[in-house]
């Protein structure tokens, strides 16, 4: 596991514009620049945050990122983790 290079790439999203917008372009070729092993890519490549807080990434960043992408509820964040898949990003890439 490799939760420094995760950790990096969900902090450098949340933080930084220009990171932020290269994700959402190519989520792949952004997730190159960090060490992560194969299923961490997945996780974070599909904004997966029930499976990146099992993984152990810290959970402020988590909140960070559905701040970023989610409602910005506590219930909605919750649903979230309960596995609601509820988070804009998914559905800007389906209807995309």
């Amino acid at each position: 596991m490799s939760r420094s290079g995760l950790e990096k790439a969900l902090y450098d999203i949340i933080a930084g514009k220009q990171a932020r917008e290269s994700f959402l372009a190519d989520s792949s070729g952004f997730l190159d620049r960090y060490r992560l092993d194969p299923q961490e890519r997945a996780d974070l490549g599909e904004v997966d945050l029930p499976a990146l807080r099992e993984r152990g990434a810290n959970p402020m960043l988590l909140w960070g990122m559905w701040m970023t992408f989610g409602d910005r509820t506590m219930s909605g964040y919750l649903s979230e983790l309960r596995g609601g898949r509820t988070l804009s990003i998914r559905k800007d890439r389906d209807n995309g």
